[in-house]
C-alpha cells in the first residue's frame, strides 16, 4: 500500500505532492441530482456531501473545480450500446433530476463547466475539457463522482494515458453497488493511480509542494 509521505512526494513528479495548487485541478463527475437520489445507491447522499466539502477546500486553495456532466439536450452517438435506452434516459432527465445538487453549486469563484453526449463515459470526451486542462498547464487531476465503477474509473483510465497524475478520492464516490465500489478502490484505481480519503488529500497536500 502507497503510504501518504510517498503519494505527496514533492520530489516525484508522478505523484500529487509534487503539483501546487495551479496546476491542479478538482473533477466533479456526474453529480447530477437524480444519480445521488437514486443511481448511485445508498452511499450517494455520502458522496455527495464529502464532494462538496472537498469543492470548499479546493476553491480555498486556489485548486480549479470542473463540474463534468451528462449533456441530457444530445442525442447519444449512433454506434454506442444501446442508444434508444441512453435517449430515453436523458429524455426522463430533464423532467427532473439533471441539475446538480444545491450543494455543488454557488459560493462565486472561477469554476468550469463541461458536458459530454450520452454514451461517453469519460470525462475526458466532453468536448473542449482537454484543451481546457492544457491552455490552464494542469497536471495533476482530482477525481470524484458517481458512479466509482462508470465516469471514475473510465475517466481515470483515460487521464491515466493521457499522462496526468490522477488522484481518485475513495469516500467522494459510490456505486450501487458497494461490493463493485471496493473492488474498483482497493484493487482496480489503486492500480492505475492513487486513491486517498478527501481529509487524507488534504492533509498531504498541505505537507507538499502543493500545499507552499
Amino acid at each position: 500500500m502507497t503510504t501518504l509521505t510517498a503519494t505527496f512526494n514533492p520530489a516525484d513528479k508522478s505523484t500529487p505532492g509534487h503539483y501546487g495548487a495551479s496546476q491542479t485541478a478538482l473533477l466533479l463527475l456526474d453529480f447530477h441530482s437524480l444519480f445521488v437520489q437514486k443511481a448511485a445507491g445508498p452511499a450517494g447522499a455520502a458522496a455527495l456531501e464529502t464532494a462538496a466539502h472537498m469543492r470548499t477546500w479546493a476553491k480555498s486553495q486556489g485548486i480549479q473545480v470542473i463540474h463534468c456532466l451528462v449533456d441530457v439536450n444530445a442525442k447519444p452517438f449512433p454506434t454506442c450500446k444501446d442508444p434508444e435506452r441512453l435517449a430515453a434516459f436523458a429524455a426522463a432527465m430533464k423532467s427532473g433530476g439533471a441539475e446538480e445538487p444545491a450543494e455543488l453549486l454557488g459560493g462565486g469563484g472561477d469554476e468550469a463547466t463541461f458536458l459530454r453526449v450520452p454514451g461517453h463515459v469519460s470525462a475526458l470526451k466532453s468536448p473542449g475539457l482537454s484543451d481546457y486542462l492544457e491552455k490552464k498547464g494542469l497536471k495533476s487531476l482530482i477525481l470524484m463522482g458517481l458512479s466509482t465503477s462508470g465516469c471514475v474509473m473510465r475517466t481515470a483510465v483515460m487521464a491515466g494515458d493521457a499522462e496526468y497524475v490522477v488522484t481518485v478520492i475513495s469516500d467522494g464516490c459510490a456505486d450501487p453497488m458497494q461490493e463493485v465500489h471496493d473492488i474498483m478502490i482497493g484493487k482496480v484505481l489503486a492500480n492505475r493511480g492513487y486513491v486517498t480519503t478527501a481529509a487524507e488529500f488534504q492533509e498531504g497536500f498541505a505537507k507538499s509542494a502543493g500545499g507552499q
